[in-house]
């Protein structure tokens, strides 16, 4: 896991350095600075945004434990499986883990679901995908010469439009329809925080948030303090 996080980050940094030699070399004026990327303080001020991404994890958190549920029931009303084959396996594996190697795992797991997956996911899906697909359309729409309030009108489609492309292809990926629209409403709020504060750490802090509730009873469960529902 850790390797495949490093070659995640790697490939998009690189990915991004080649663009911006590309573009460059296309006599295009573009910077080699990985502030595009999001690698930089928030424009609030790092105590600021650290307390706002905070905020948006715990009240992303907290409306996906109303939201799944109300999936589930939809998906079961319609007559589709809402058995987990994907986070429950996984995080039963993790619980075992923990129950054999409680020291290491439960290290591990703060590091790896905490830590590192939120800020390679962070960088991967809002610093590079939504980002990239924002600036397409923001140059785009500087082709076409809007200016004026009809720019900011045209500039707020282009946000919705990157931050729905993205936010879908991420709550795809972890391919379990029951958190599909939690999982969509997190990554819009993450979109929005990235935007709003020019940095990727907000969107690390909430995501963190987000992530740590499953990390806690991962852990709880593999000590044996409660069982992990099916």
């Amino acid at each position: 896991m850790a390797a495949f996080n490093a070659t995640l980050v790697l490939a998009t940094v690189g990915f991004f350095w080649l663009g911006v030699f590309a573009f460059r070399r296309l006599g295009g004026a573009a910077s080699y600075s990985l502030s595009a990327l999001g690698f930089a303080a928030p424009r609030m001020g790092v105590f600021r945004g650290f307390g706002l991404g905070f905020l948006v994890g715990l009240g992303s958190l907290v409306l996906s434990m109303a939201l799944n549920p109300a999936t589930a029931l939809v998906l079961e009303r319609f007559g589709y499986s809402t058995e987990s084959t994907v986070q429950q396996p996984f995080m039963q594996s993790l619980e075992e883990w923990v129950a054999g190697s409680p020291a290491v795992a439960i290290i591990a797991i703060f590091a790896v679901v905490v830590i590192f997956g939120p800020a390679v996911e962070e960088l991967v899906f809002r610093g590079a995908i939504f980002n990239g697909l924002h600036a397409i359309g923001k140059a785009f729409s500087a082709c076409l010469g809007i200016s004026g309030p009809p720019m900011k009108t045209v500039r707020r489609m282009w946000f919705v439009l990157a931050a729905l492309m993205s936010s879908a292809f991420f709550a795809l990926l972890h391919f379990e329809p029951v958190i599909l629209p939690a999982l969509i409403v997190l990554a819009i709020a993450l979109c929005w925080l990235f935007e709003k504060t020019g940095s990727l750490l907000p969107p690390i802090v909430a995501h963190a948030t987000f992530n740590s509730f499953a990390a806690i009873v991962i852990i709880l469960s593999g000590l044996g303090v409660f069982e992990i529902p099916a």
